[in-house]
Parts: C-alpha cells; sequence; structure tokens
C-alpha cells in the first residue's frame, strides 16, 4: 500500500496538472462558443460527438475501472504474468474497438437518426459526416484509458493527468485553424487527432511496463473469459451513465433551436471545479481502494467512507458559488461572439440544476468505484440501469415544464437516489463494530448541509450589491466570501472532514 504521504502528493500533481487541462478544456469551449454559439450548427456537432462518445465511455472508462484490479490482483502473485496478460487483454479490446468502428462506419445513418430523431434534411446529413470523421478516435481512446489503467496501477499519476491537456489543446488549435476555412467539420478532425493525442504521450511510459499488442488470445482464452465476466458490467454501467447524456439531448431536440449546446455548455462548465478539485482524489484513491479491499472489508470501508466525506466537504462551496453567481460564470466563460445573452439565458436554465447537484456528481462516480473495488460489478451495473430509467422518465416529464432546466434537474434527481442506494448497499454488509464509520458521516453530511445553507442565504443576500462591480470581480468578491464564510463555519461547526484534512497535512 502506498504512504498517505505518497496519495496526497498524487492527488496534488494530478490536481495541478488536471486543472491545466480543465483550463484549456474550458478554454475550448469558449472558443467553440465563440465560433459556433449556442446554434444549429453547434448542436450538430455535439450530437455527432455522442456516437464516439458513448463507444469509447463505455469500452475505454470500463476498462480503465476494470484493468486496476485485475492488474493488481495479479501482480500480488506473479509480476510478470500480470503484465503479460494485461497485454492480452488491452490487444483483445483494440481488436473489439476496431469492430465497433467498422460497424458503426457502416451503421452511420441509422446510427445518427436513433442519437438524433429532430434533425432533418441538411441537418442530419452533416451530422453523419461528423460522425463518421470522429468514429475512428474510438480506437485511439481505447488504447489511451487502457495506459491510464495500467499506469495508475502502478501508481504512476503524472502522464495519464496530462491527457486532457492534450486533447484539448489540440481542439483549440484547430477550431482557431480550421472553422474559417472548414467550418464544423475542421472541428471534427480536431477531435480525432486530439483522442490520438492522448494515447501517443502516454505510450513511452507504457513501454516500461511491458506493454505491447499481442493478438494470440488462444493460450489465454480462459483467463479472457474470466475478465470479461466482471468487464462487462463496468462496461454496461460505462453504457448507461452516457445514455443519461443521450437522453437529455434526444430530448433537447425536440425543444428550442440551441438547447443542445445549451446543455453541453452548462454540463462543461459544471466539470470544471469536478474535473480539477474532486476527479484527482477519486483518481488517486481508487488504486489504494482496491489495496485495501484485498486487505478486509473494514480496511476498504474505513478508506471509502473518509474519501466520501472528503469528496462531500469540498464540494460544497463550489456547489454554493455556482449556484449564487451562475449567469456571471457564463457570461465570463462563454458570452462573446456567436453567443448571446440569449444563449446565456438558456444555459443558465440548464446550468443552476446541474450545480445543485455537483455533490451527486462525484459521489456517484466515487462509490461506483468502490463496488468496482469489490468486485461487485453487477450491482453497480444494476443501479446505473435504474439511474437511467429514472432520467429518461423525469426528463420527459419535467422538460414540458421547465425546458432545458427540467433536464438538468431529472439528470441530478437520478443521481442523488442512485448514490443513496449505492451508500445503503456499503452500509449492508457492515458489521456492529463498524456502525460508527456510517453514523459519523451521517453527523457530518448533517453540518455541510446546515453550514451550506447558512452559506448560500448569507451569499445570496449580498449577491445583488455585487454585481454592480465588473464580472470577474463579482466573482472574486463571491467566491472569497463563500470560501472564507466556509473555512469559518467549519470551525465552528468542528467538521470531521477538516480535521482529516488537516491531519493529512501535519503527517506530511
Amino acid at each position: 500500500m502506498p504512504a498517505l504521504s505518497h496519495v496526497v502528493k498524487s492527488v496534488g500533481i494530478v490536481t495541478i496538472i488536471g486543472a491545466i487541462g480543465k483550463v484549456l478544456g474550458f478554454g475550448r469551449e469558449s472558443i467553440i462558443a465563440a465560433y459556433f454559439g449556442a446554434s444549429s450548427t453547434a448542436d450538430i456537432f455535439f450530437v455527432a460527438s455522442l456516437i464516439p462518445t458513448i463507444l469509447f465511455t463505455a469500452l475505454g472508462s470500463g476498462l480503465q475501472a476494470g484493468v486496476i484490479p485485475i492488474y493488481l490482483e495479479k501482480k500480488e502473485r506473479n509480476p510478470r504474468k500480470a503484465d503479460e496478460f494485461i497485454s492480452v487483454l488491452g490487444s483483445f479490446f483494440v481488436m473489439v474497438a476496431i469492430i465497433l468502428t467498422l460497424l458503426c462506419l457502416l451503421f452511420t445513418k441509422p446510427l445518427v437518426w436513433m442519437v438524433a430523431p429532430g434533425f432533418t434534411g441538411s441537418a442530419l446529413e452533416l451530422t453523419e459526416v461528423l460522425t463518421r470523421i470522429m468514429l475512428p478516435s474510438l480506437l485511439f481512446f481505447t488504447l489511451a484509458y487502457m495506459a491510464t489503467g495500467i499506469l495508475q496501477a502502478n501508481q504512476r499519476f503524472l502522464l495519464p493527468a496530462f491527457t486532457s491537456t492534450a486533447h484539448n489543446t489540440v481542439i483549440i488549435v484547430a477550431t482557431v485553424l480550421f472553422a474559417a476555412p472548414f467550418g464544423v467539420k475542421g472541428l471534427a478532425w480536431g477531435f480525432l487527432i486530439g483522442a490520438a493525442s492522448q494515447f501517443l504521450i502516454q505510450f513511452p511510459a507504457l513501454k516500461k511496463d511491458h506493454f505491447h499488442l499481442v493478438f494470440s488470445f488462444k493460450s489465454h482464452k480462459r483467463e479472457i473469459i474470466e475478465a470479461l465476466s466482471m468487464f462487462y458490467p463496468i462496461i454496461i454501467a460505462a453504457l448507461a451513465l452516457q445514455l443519461n447524456s443521450v437522453v437529455d439531448r434526444i430530448i433537447a431536440t425536440s425543444l428550442e433551436s440551441g438547447s443542445v449546446s445549451a446543455l453541453n455548455y452548462a454540463n462543461r462548465l459544471l466539470w470544471l471545479p469536478l474535473s480539477i478539485v474532486l476527479t484527482p482524489i477519486i483518481t488517486v484513491l481508487y488504486p489504494s481502494i482496491v489495496g485495501r479491499a484485498l486487505e478486509s472489508y473494514r480496511a476498504f470501508l474505513t478508506l471509502t467512507l473518509k474519501g466520501l466525506k472528503a469528496l462531500a466537504f469540498l464540494s460544497v462551496p463550489f456547489m454554493i458559488v455556482m449556484l449564487v453567481s451562475g449567469k456571471s460564470l457564463i457570461a465570463f466563460a462563454f458570452q462573446r461572439g456567436a453567443f448571446d445573452a440569449s444563449a446565456a439565458d438558456t444555459t443558465y436554465a440548464a446550468f443552476f440544476f446541474y450545480a445543485a447537484a455537483l455533490p451527486f456528481f462525484a459521489a456517484r462516480d466515487y462509490l461506483m468505484n468502490a463496488f468496482y473495488a469489490l468486485k461487485k460489478t453487477k450491482m453497480a451495473m444494476y443501479s446505473c440501469l435504474s439511474a437511467v430509467l429514472l432520467n429518461i422518465l423525469l426528463s420527459w416529464v419535467l422538460s414540458r415544464f421547465l425546458g432545458v432546466g427540467g433536464i438538468a434537474l431529472a439528470t441530478g434527481l437520478s443521481m442523488l437516489i442512485q448514490c443513496i442506494f449505492l451508500f445503503s448497499l456499503l452500509h449492508v454488509n457492515t458489521t456492529k463494530a463498524d456502525a460508527s464509520l456510517f453514523t459519523e458521516i451521517l453527523q457530518e453530511m448533517g453540518k455541510l448541509l446546515v453550514m451550506g445553507s447558512i452559506l448560500y442565504g448569507i451569499a445570496s443576500w449580498l449577491h445583488p450589491y455585487s454585481i454592480e462591480f465588473p464580472i470577474f470581480l463579482e466573482l472574486s468578491m463571491i467566491t472569497a466570501l463563500v470560501f472564507g464564510g466556509y473555512l469559518l463555519l467549519s470551525f465552528l461547526f468542528k467538521s470531521s472532514s477538516l480535521q482529516i484534512l488537516r491531519n493529512i497535512r501535519s503527517r506530511n
């Protein structure tokens, strides 16, 4: 098991590098918004990116999550054979990615019709063209996620953290250079090249772990079948998570023009703090949680619940800032060029409800990883499938009343219910000796709810006075007020999450 100091340093490194990548992602969306706005052209690009995104997330992220527990378990027994088997398994999934890409290229038209039933005529034709350009990215994303899983399992987080930086940089350059002469097609080619860059920057480090493509599967047939029995629920779960976005965008195509891109911009803005601050904790803790699960359930549960408390504690102030200053954040991020006041209003309608669900976005991913560590992949899969069905129903109903805001609200509610379900399942296997761990976290959640409510009330009361200042100054003032007040309330309420963070710092 890695030392606590190593874990903390890894979180710091991933956070800093991830911040660079996400700021570039933020810049990427701003540039796309400036060139294309919340327009029908932007809608076409974001819908066209759905099919390759769904496929690579289902296959790629499922591969990354599944590789770590399999690799670490085999490495404990025989490191050389573990490296050999991971090469075979990675090659198998590369073959799957190639086959899926060819099938999708063959059946692009019906696939596009499924994800964009509201598109007709030239919009449908352009969506097909862009989809075909971006589909080969599935192969590169599969290789990149395989590399990320292997490197993170070996506690090497530096190069995987750079993948989003490479991807976003390429898309930014492609948009600036090719948007004018080639339109949205230039953006699609940038998406494909950016996908390739994610694997290429990890390849040198991956060679040190003796990974290479091996397409002779016969001698490892039994091990591959055993691995797939654990992988398929992870892949289906990842696919189900992506279906939330698909459902959102499909329903949004039936609303006013620009609704699809408004949802995308709102979601991207939400993921900025999530990816910079919260995802690094999830990423770095996952291999350690897997290691604890191999030791004992109590060791696993202790670390898992501490991580959950840290995620909840850190998400609250970001959530409050986004709820109070959401309109200013959107204006600061996107309102320039083709992105006008009308587009900003549509985006805010979704962003407000996404922001309110920020803690559940983080907790859902974290709890899913916890069940993967326990190898209870089917239970995680069932929770995702149930959440998707609930999201479909709620999105359809709420969008009739709240437009894109209803779609975002439905996503947040489905995530909340899924988090409660997964958290309850962790409690089911808990002994009486471990019951105090759940009592402590429920008490902490109660404190965070009270602290957040107090701070939201104060910030909302003072916010009208801050809007007289320039946007950047207004955002700085509200952010300083919220984070300063949150720190003060954490001392007054004796938050155990704050104590954990102080202990980690003192031990380093």
